[in-house]
């Protein structure tokens, strides 16, 4: 069956649905009450009405069935649900619910008895022990958390996957706060029956999606997960990966958490690697290979030109690309020659391009286009401080349109700042396309990111 009933669904159940404030069923249904558009079921022994809605006493009562069921009761109760479920012609269910193998034996034997039920009838499940799932677009919400608490993204390229709960909902707000546009997110716990393998196959194929970003701390079949990987990227999509458990403590750590198979965090290494994903260490690296990678394209080589403002931060972006091991670009001298022309006679020709503190959006235009014309600059790296009398944010936002219309190199911009450098950097990026970053390290690492997806793109087309 396809994975589609997840995200695109016409009718929800909600077994465990409910009023009472503080509980996971009153979250569920507010969230799909927001923006889902197609039918509701709720599924609740102690109401009639939920939010206005007919409840159902039992789930054999949804005579019509639905696309998808959302189930978050105890777990003692979920298999004789599923059971039910099936008999109503349900094919795909989540399940909030914890208490399963994560807990040890006990909820491990309770595990394989609800994918055996789901099995017998052809469901597929996404969970147990998992947050659920957000579909920006389709407007399916089935996370647990409030909406006055959880951040949610709007509509973007990005896909997210994650098998811890707590660490997905923490993103979806620090996403929301990066202005990263989301496709589909998806906490998928104990990883029961849906994998990771599953969901990154199906990315791969989503017209939504481009970027495929990934929270992971275990993978019972190594072989299937590589395969989905390498389809994602032979379609041109990056799969950002973030493996925790990379100690034996923290593998511990991550067999209490999901009951996941930690294994030696070498093997995990090589094995992403050679399968074309690209690994992030933390977090904040996670970030910013979203931003970057669902913004601009990946550049041809490792050749970095700078256009700055500013010549201190022109200096210490230098530092950074060289540190990295990125190359700065020479300028071909038929470039030098032009910037001379447009350049005031105290300004700098060569890598770093020092426009001087006083340019204007218009120098910055004339200097990006000759940079960007140069073959052998793969890449370039902006610099902008704003707070400059001379720089006019809306003339160039326009001004760069042209460029960035004819041209397939990406450009990163570095502008740091206060409340107003933020404003404009927002506004640059809603326009452009370009990602803003705050200072040096940030932008180079992102750029970093987005020269190895570019390798891993050509040793891919070779």
């Amino acid at each position: 069956m396809s994975l589609d009933r997840f995200f695109n669904p016409e009718s929800v159940i909600v077994v465990g649905a409910s009023e009472k404030p503080g509980t996971i069923g009153r979250a569920i249904i507010e969230n799909l009450l927001t923006r889902f558009k197609g039918k509701i079921y709720p599924v609740n022994i102690k109401y009639d009405k939920v939010f206005g809605l007919k409840c159902y006493r039992d789930v054999l009562e949804v005579k019509e069935g639905a696309d998808l069921a959302v189930i978050a009761i105890p777990a003692r109760f979920v298999r004789d649900i599923v059971d039910k479920l099936g008999r109503i012609g349900v094919r795909a269910a989540i399940i909030i619910s914890a208490g399963f193998r994560e807990i040890g034996s006990e909820g491990e034997r309770r595990e394989r008895e609800v994918v055996e039920t789901a099995r017998k009838w052809g469901i597929r499940i996404v969970g147990p022990n998992c947050l659920g799932i957000y579909d920006a677009y389709s407007g399916l919400d089935t996370i647990f958390n409030p909406n006055d608490r959880q951040g949610k993204p709007s509509p973007g390229n990005v896909a997210f996957i994650s098998q811890s709960g707590a660490l997905g909902a923490a993103l979806l707000d620090w996403l929301t706060m990066a202005r990263i546009g989301l496709s589909k997110f998806i906490s998928y716990g104990n990883a029961a029956d849906v994998d990771e393998s599953d969901l990154i196959e199906f990315l791969a194929d989503d017209p939504l999606t481009k970027v495929i970003t990934a929270y992971i701390e275990g993978v019972r079949d190594g072989r299937k997960f590589m395969r989905a990987v390498k389809k994602a990227v032979e379609r041109g999509k990056p799969v950002v990966v973030l493996k925790a458990g990379k100690t034996e403590y923290g593998a511990k750590a991550a067999t209490s958490h999901t009951g996941s198979l930690a294994g030696t965090y070498e093997v995990y290494d090589a094995a992403l690697r050679q399968s074309g994903a690209l690994i992030v260490n933390n977090i904040t690296e996670l970030i910013m290979a979203a931003k970057v990678l669902s913004m601009q394209p990946p550049p041809a080589g490792h050749r970095v030109a700078i256009v700055t403002n500013g010549g201190g931060a022109g200096v210490l972006t230098t530092d950074e690309v060289i540190s990295s091991g990125l190359i700065m670009a020479r300028l071909d001298d038929g470039t030098i020659m032009k910037l001379r022309n447009v350049l005031p006679e105290a300004a700098s020709p060569y890598n770093p391009v020092d426009i001087l503190g006083d340019a204007p959006a218009e120098r910055y235009i004339k200097s990006i286009k000759i940079v960007m014309n140069d073959n052998n600059v793969d890449s370039i790296i902006i610099i902008t401080i704003m707070q400059s009398p001379a720089f006019n944010p809306k003339e160039f936002i326009e001004g760069m349109k042209e460029i960035i219309e004819k041209t397939e190199k990406p450009m990163l911009m570095i502008a740091p700042g206060g409340e107003y450098t933020e404003k404009w950097s927002i506004e640059i990026e809603r326009e452009l396309r370009i990602p803003v970053f705050k200072s040096p390290e940030e932008c180079v690492k992102a750029l970093v990111i987005l020269t190895r997806f570019g390798d891993i793109l050509r040793r891919y087309r070779q």
